[in-house]
């Protein structure tokens, strides 16, 4: 066998099932390779090498294990550049095998040649260059190991087209390290329950590390336990149910008005599997200024990188929630959960309600009655996003997939596909903007070739909504370059084949919505909102969460 193909018999050894990409010169040996190793592979053929690696991205966020994404040289692995750093920022595994000229001509301006080896090294969490193809399989195991464990984050492999086709005459395998056991010293232990013990005012603070871990359920049972009030970035999303009792909402940013002031005013913070990026903390040097802290990560360069904690842990959450959750007492908080209540009541979300046209709140409500605890919503990036967030509840992990440390427009198009076939059994609902699904707007051509039965539903507000808000509260009002004139929606998918509907009322999104449940395949549907509707609650870039403007 020669590299190609002991390249898919090792990726199937690993339970890859499903490979995102375009076929190219430089990697023409491993696509005639899957056509003989990889029969039990889906090759899913984007119309852009950028949709191909967010569609894995999405499909590792909803289902669980490392995309695969399949790209050739030089302009091939050049646009998978923000896809990668889409899914460093978010912690999301991912494996992107990128071909390359052969190793004779690497370094001489060889067509389609590009360095992607160095150029990759940024915005991954390691690249390897395959340079024998004795090294395939040993390489391929270890991508897909690093991938997936400690932090998790995507790899590189690039592939010099000599060493896909060149014989395998010794296989060599790659051993797994030792796993590292938590750094916590016994009095670690004991501080933090002593910590938790003593608490009158705690919060649990919950990022995507959760969600990466699979320890939602442990998670919220210490929640339960110490009767802690728990707070959300939009990463970890969907980790506490939305309608728990002791669930505050999301934080940051946009996060709701208690979320924030609880954070505000809390005594002990418990942040798990978060960084503390700056749409969360707001001004650092304001955040939590009554609380200490204690910061499970991971990933040791996070802990102390923006806010100093006054108990590090850092190990996998798989292990150190099973010990937390043996070790901490079991308290309540009646008095700090009465002032929370007192707030929830005094300060719910509010946005203008008028029978005159539909509000994009207003839609997502409507939209959340027709979904259901198991379907996955996806979105694109802007004011929508933040809306859904607010306004579409999740209550299991994975339901809720959305680019947040990159905050990359054009990612969530793809991304609802790959979340859709890695939960075929489940509704996807992307949410995107006019702006941001016109950054992936050729895609609707792999919707439609592979009849993915995705709900493509599209706020037109007529420009880049998030932008103008800006424009109009931080900038004197001066819109510029936030317009947007778009193309009829409903007829571009039906040159598709794909049905459309277009609504300005609530009466009529409802009856679209209830129409769409029957059709068995993909659906757009364009909800037209106001151009001047700003997402709030918004804290100000630069403020404290204290300052919150509710509306």
């Amino acid at each position: 066998m020669n590299g190609s193909q002991w390249a898919w018999k090792t990726l199937e050894s690993l339970n890859v099932d499903t490979i995102f990409g375009i076929p190219g010169g430089a990697i023409l040996p491993l696509v005639d390779a899957m056509a003989e190793e990889g029969k039990a592979l889906s090759f899913i053929v984007t119309r852009h090498e950028a949709a191909a690696v967010h569609a894995a991205d999405g499909y590792a966020r909803a289902g669980g294990k490392p995309g695969v994404v399949l790209v050739t040289s030089g302009p091939g692995g050049t646009n998978v550049l923000t896809g990668l750093s889409t899914a460093m920022a978010d912690s999301v595994p991912m494996v992107v095998l990128i071909g390359q000229v052969p190793i004779s001509l690497i370094g001489t301006d060889a067509f389609q040649e590009a360095d992607l080896f160095t150029m990759t090294m940024s915005v991954v969490k390691h690249s390897w260059r395959v340079t024998e193809a004795n090294a395939v399989a040993e390489i391929l195991e270890e991508a897909m190991y690093f991938a997936s464990h400690g932090r998790p984050g995507p790899v590189v492999v690039e592939f010099p087209k000599d060493v896909q086709l060149a014989e395998v005459t010794a296989i060599r395998h790659w051993q797994p390290p030792e796993d590292v056991p938590a750094s916590v010293r016994p009095l670690d232990w004991a501080r933090a329950r002593s910590l938790m013990r003593f608490a009158k005012r705690p919060v649990i603070y919950l990022g995507g590390g959760v969600t990466a871990s699979n320890t939602a359920e442990l998670a919220r049972g210490l929640a339960e336990k110490v009767d802690t009030p728990v707070v959300s970035t939009l990463m970890g999303l969907g980790v506490m149910p939305h309608e728990h009792p002791l669930f505050l909402g999301m934080l940051g940013m946009h996060g709701t008005w208690t979320a924030n002031h609880a954070i505000q005013d809390a005594d002990l913070i418990l942040a798990l599997g978060a960084r503390f990026d700056d749409r969360v903390t707001g001004r650092v040097d304001q955040f939590a200024p009554k609380a200490k802290i204690i910061h499970v990560e991971v990933d040791a360069a996070e802990i102390d990188k923006i806010v100093h904690s006054d108990l590090p842990i850092q190990g996998d959450l798989r292990e150190v929630l099973p010990k937390l959750l043996k070790i901490a007492p079991k308290v309540r908080h009646p008095a700090w959960k009465k002032v929370l209540s007192g707030w929830r009541r005094e300060h719910p979300l509010r946005y203008p309600l008028t029978p005159s046209w539909l509000s994009a709140p207003q839609a997502l409500e409507i939209i959340a009655d027709h979904l259901s605890a198991d379907d996955v919503v996806v979105t694109e990036v802007g004011q929508h996003q933040m809306w859904a967030a607010l306004y579409i509840p999740r209550s299991l992990p994975r339901r809720f997939v959305t680019s947040g440390g990159l905050g990359t427009m054009g990612y969530g198009f793809p991304a609802a596909m790959g979340a859709k076939l890695a939960r075929p059994h489940s509704r996807v609902c992307l949410i995107a903007g006019d702006g941001s699904i016109q950054m992936n707007l050729q895609e609707f051509a792999t919707l439609a070739q592979y009849r993915m039965a995705v709900w493509v539903i599209i706020f037109n507000n007529s420009g880049h909504g998030m932008v103008r808000q800006w424009q109009d509260l931080f900038h004197g009002e001066r819109r510029h370059g936030e317009l947007l004139e778009n193309p009829d929606f409903v007829k571009l998918a039906a040159a598709f084949q794909i049905p459309g509907f277009s609504v300005n009322t609530a009466e009529a999104l409802n009856e679209a919505l209830a129409t769409m449940k029957a059709i068995d395949g993909p659906v757009v549907l364009e909800v037209l909102v106001p151009q001047d509707d700003h997402v709030y609650p918004m804290v100000p870039s630069g403020q404290p969460l204290s300052m919150v403007i509710e509306e």
